[in-house]
């Protein structure tokens, strides 16, 4: 996850980052992205985690659920994602959100936002959620059919307008694929209409229903070319320099290399990108072994959520603490391959959910953008 606004410049999410980079620095975890269940009401093309309306066999019960949490305020986590499937689907989500509220934890609710009316709006207040993340791939129809619901854009953006009317932030997030560029502006553009300061920016990886061999006569998802993000980087960047501390913060996801395309593009300009050095050299742009931990909804524990069936053991064994140590084990891993003689390695270090892919955690990642 590279920032781009904040990484360089500052801006609203300047302090949420100290504090996930202080944990860090203090041995904790500095964010959990937890998929708190595998039940989703959408069929998305691109679905990582191959998600849909059955649940898991070994999804952590109620009990492990709470206790998981307890277990996130005693190690100190600042920050937690929570997120499915559809987080909204699981029958104790409410009790959830309750728990963390009682230990302060700050929770960033991962949604498709379809569930939330009025009712369920006014609760996420009550339970002082005050961010939402919620996705969009298109105009109306392409969206309902990317996602396979009727009315699903309509749903989405109507509960964007309903948090926002209670002061609950909404990021956009959307998945730049060959199918989703030719609508990616116009995206970028309901975003701003919505009143949203964030959107986020993925690469697709090819995991789950995205590299699912039954979906290929069916139009699978492919990646877009290097060539083809470094255009959206340069829109975004120039985006960003019309108001370098205020406006549209951009979130990019799976593409660690392009935090460093934009440090050399600024250098070029004069800019100072010691700010934006620094943190990296701290902790990388690709968060795997630096702090970030995923939890699968049946307890695994994952280097990056977007890899849900690579885990390094599972809560109910090794709990928080032990999850994290084996994580900060891959973080001190040389990486190799084309990224090792880099000389941007350590502060980009790739992306190494597709280094996997390719047969190595630790190897080259074959989509770095720069030239």
């Amino acid at each position: 996850m590279s920032h781009l606004r904040s990484l360089y410049f500052g801006g609203a999410l300047e302090a949420i980052s100290q504090k996930t980079l202080k944990a860090f620095q203090e041995h904790r975890p500095s964010e959990i992205i937890w998929n708190i269940t595998s039940r989703c009401n959408l069929k998305c093309r691109h679905c990582y985690a191959d998600c849909d309306l059955n649940t898991l066999p070994q999804e952590l019960s109620h009990t492990e659920a709470l206790n998981l949490l307890d277990q996130m305020a005693e190690a100190g986590v600042p920050l937690l994602f929570v997120t499915g499937g559809e987080p909204m689907t699981r029958p104790d989500f409410w009790d959830l959100l309750a728990r963390a509220q009682t230990h302060g934890i700050r929770v960033v609710l991962s949604t498709n936002a379809i569930l939330i009316d009025e009712a369920a709006a006014d609760r996420l207040v009550d339970y002082d959620v005050d961010y939402v993340a919620t996705s969009l791939y298109g105009p109306p129809a392409f969206h309902d059919e990317y996602v396979g619901v009727p009315g699903s854009w309509a749903k989405t953006t109507s509960a964007v307008k309903r948090l926002q009317k209670r002061g609950v932030k909404v990021g956009i997030k959307t998945t730049v694929t060959t199918s989703t560029l030719p609508y990616f502006y116009e995206v970028w553009q309901t975003a701003k209409d919505l009143g949203c300061g964030l959107l986020y920016a993925c690469d697709l990886v090819e995991t789950g229903r995205a590299g699912s061999a039954a979906f290929a006569t069916a139009g699978r998802e492919s990646r877009i070319s290097q060539a083809e993000w470094r255009e959206l980087a340069d829109f975004m960047i120039d985006d960003i320099l019309k108001d370098p501390h205020h406006g549209m913060e951009y979130d990019i996801g799976a593409l660690p290399s392009i935090a460093i395309y934009a440090q050399r593009k600024l250098q070029k300009l004069g800019i100072d990108v010691k700010k934006g050095v620094d943190r990296m050299q701290i902790k990388s742009a690709c968060p795997v072994g630096k702090g970030l931990m995923g939890i699968n909804a049946e307890g695994g524990i994952l280097p990056c959520s977007f890899v849900q069936d690579l885990t390094v053991g599972n809560v109910r064994e090794l709990g928080i603490r032990g999850g994290a140590d084996k994580l900060f084990e891959i973080g001190r891993t040389p990486v190799e391959g084309t990224c090792g003689p880099c000389e941007a390695a350590e502060l980009c270090r790739g992306c190494r959910v597709k280094a996997w892919h390719d047969g190595n955690l630790m190897g080259g990642d074959r989509t770095c953008i720069l030239a």
